[in-house]
């Protein structure tokens, strides 16, 4: 395959889709991963918020919007628990679950870009 070869398949790709893709998924496994988290019920450890009604791994979203990805929750107690208030120490677990898969998701995102370029 000669470099002009190499140049108009590289010029039909269409990676910022693939980029915006890999990276909405990448985001989704980790609110998957911060939803399990939340998971554990009282009485255990309390590193990480117990799961009481359940409403607080149900209030955790993804947003993605070009290269930006964002792993939230539209619930209050999200930012209590993480912060923490007067009265509660933090209990982070986005920040935790985020530090933890962090190198994974930019990895699939690698990966996703160098398939296609290979064209797989």
């Amino acid at each position: 395959m000669s470099i002009s070869d190499i140049a108009r398949r590289l010029a039909r790709l269409d990676l910022a889709t693939v980029r915006h893709a890999a990276l909405a998924a990448a985001a989704e496994t980790i609110s998957v991963q911060v939803r399990e988290a939340l998971s554990h019920s009282p009485g255990g450890d309390h590193e990480l918020p117990w799961r009481q009604t359940g409403a607080l791994a149900d209030s955790i979203g993804v947003t993605a919007d070009g290269d930006e990805a964002v792993v939230g929750s539209t619930s209050d107690i999200a930012l209590y628990q993480e912060r923490g208030t007067a009265k509660e120490p933090p209990r982070p677990f986005f920040s935790v679950i985020g530090a933890e898969h962090a190198e994974a998701a930019a990895d699939a995102v690698g990966a996703a870009v160098a398939a296609a370029i290979r064209g797989a």
